[in-house]
C-alpha cells in the first residue's frame, strides 16, 4: 500500500463539506455562486465526486409547494459515504480552529524516557 491520500477523497471533499451545512441538494448554479467553493472549480469538484460515488442526482423544485414544476438542471447530495466524509472532515476542521484559538494552552510534558532519550541525544 502507498501512504498517498485518496485523490477522490482529497479532491471532493471541499464540495461535500458545502453540501453537508447547506443540508438540502444544490444545482451546480447554486454551487458556483460566490463564496460557497473557492477558486469556482466546483465543477470539477463535483464531477469527481460523482464519479467517485460521494454525491447522487435528485429531483429538485424551485421551491416546498408541492404543486411547483421542478427544475431543468439536476441537483446533487452527498451519498451515504459522501455525508461520512463530510462529516469527518467538519469535525477535523472544528477541532483544527480550537488548537489555533487555543494555542497558548499548556500541552501535555513529554513522557520521561522520551526526555531522558532527547538529553543523551544532545550530549552525544
Amino acid at each position: 500500500m502507498t501512504e498517498r491520500p485518496d485523490p477522490y477523497r482529497s479532491v471532493a471533499r471541499e464540495l461535500l463539506c458545502v453540501l453537508a451545512d447547506e443540508g438540502r441538494p444544490m444545482s451546480l448554479r447554486e454551487l458556483q455562486q460566490p463564496g460557497k467553493l473557492p477558486g469556482g472549480d466546483a465543477a470539477f469538484q463535483l464531477s469527481v465526486a460523482r464519479v467517485a460515488g460521494f454525491v447522487r442526482t435528485v429531483p429538485g423544485t424551485v421551491g416546498d409547494d408541492p404543486g411547483v414544476a421542478p427544475q431543468r438542471e439536476p441537483c446533487y447530495q452527498p451519498t451515504t459515504l459522501g455525508w461520512m466524509i463530510a462529516r469527518r472532515t467538519s469535525r477535523a476542521g472544528a477541532l483544527a480552529r480550537q488548537l489555533r484559538a487555543n494555542d497558548d494552552a499548556p500541552w501535555a510534558p513529554d513522557r520521561p524516557e522520551q526526555s531522558a532519550r532527547a538529553a543523551r541525544r544532545r550530549v552525544a
